[in-house]
């Protein structure tokens, strides 16, 4: 795929291009004499949708998608020798992908959604989260996510189809439920979410579309299918940029909900964020059990050790003390996100 011209970008723009983009013009082009034609454009004028990631995956697959060939060039230019002109593209297009998403959500209540990215399709943890990003969106929050599969692309399917009649999203789940996991079978996860997606959009057409909602991944994890439930698709070169910001900008809290180390290490970059006011009034921080644990995140050691992190040597409570939250019932995070606020 070549350079897009300077008059296109990401569908989901409608304003014009940035003055920044004009600045940069020259330098965009300097910049291709160095690397030839790049397959994204450097200078987005507005945030990704589904369709933008996924333009080539009817003929050459998962694999074949435009999404796929700026991973893997940005796998093989992402070593210790990366050339400075790929780092400066790089580096431009996430400033648009910033400038768009300030933009989105100047008006909006984030509220993020952080967990595992290898919770299947079909299970009750699952549901639960499709249940949360419902709720959370019928609160009127702007669900907001990693952008993955797993817990983020549930989080994303529900607050999609918080406007749907849930005996309407049944057959959708099982669906998707139909291929489980990304793992086995890239291609065919991808593949029945974009079918499902279609169908929501269709399904919503006459009240607006799917309800707006937010993801933010990186094509530093690539080789995961970016889910296409968030109608705003905020990607990445830089994981570091993408992580701190996917955090900072959920300022009416996030919802943690069963994960790995990368689910820990967001707790405790968040716990950082509010104890240090790094990006102003500390949000709520609440953790959701996991329908087959009741006690998960206690047990894990993760609430005693946020307790110990939000107590100062003085014996004082630092920021955000007092917006810890283990609820157990979906009700309980809705009152958790919005007391004392």
């Amino acid at each position: 795929m070549t350079q897009p011209s300077s008059e296109s970008g990401p569908s989901n723009s409608s304003t014009p291009r940035p003055v920044w983009v004009d600045e940069v013009d020259e330098l965009i082009r300097d910049l291709h004499h160095v690397l030839g034609d790049l397959p994204f454009d450097a200078t987005p004028a507005g945030l990704y949708e589904a369709s933008d990631l996924y333009v080539g995956i009817d003929d050459g697959g998962f694999e074949g998608c435009i999404d796929q060939q700026i991973y893997r060039r940005a796998r093989r230019s992402g070593g210790p020798e990366i050339e400075p002109a790929e780092g400066l593209a790089h580096r431009l297009h996430d400033h648009g992908i910033t400038v768009a998403l300030d933009e989105f959500r100047a008006s909006r209540r984030l509220v993020g959604v952080m967990g595992g990215h290898a919770l299947k399709r079909g299970t009750d943890g699952y549901r639960q989260v499709v249940e949360l990003g419902r709720a959370l969106a019928n609160e009127g929050f702007c669900v907001t996510t990693g952008g993955g599969p797993g817990a983020m692309e549930a989080a994303n399917f529900g607050a999609a189809t918080s406007a749907m009649a849930m005996d309407e999203v049944e057959p959708l789940l099982a669906d998707l439920a139909s291929v489980p996991y990304f793992g086995a079978d890239a291609d065919g996860f991808i593949r029945t979410a974009l079918d499902v997606w279609d169908r929501v959009k269709s399904a919503t057409a006459g009240d607006g579309g799917p309800t707006a909602n937010l993801s933010v991944p990186t094509w530093f994890y690539g080789h995961e299918p970016s889910n296409p439930f968030a109608t705003h698709i905020s990607k990445y070169f830089s994981n570091s940029e993408r992580e701190d910001g996917l955090l900072a900008i959920a300022k009416s809290g996030i919802v943690f909900v069963k994960g790995g180390p990368g689910t820990l290490q967001e707790v405790f970059q968040d716990a950082a964020q509010n104890a240090y006011r790094t990006f102003g009034k500390p949000a709520p921080m609440v953790f959701l059990d996991p329908p087959d644990d009741a006690t998960w995140w206690r047990e894990s050691g993760v609430l005693s050790a946020l307790d110990q992190a939000f107590t100062a040597t003085d014996g004082s409570r630092r920021p955000g003390a007092d917006l810890l939250a283990n609820p157990d019932s979906l009700a309980g995070v809705l009152e958790a996100l919005t007391t004392n606020r």
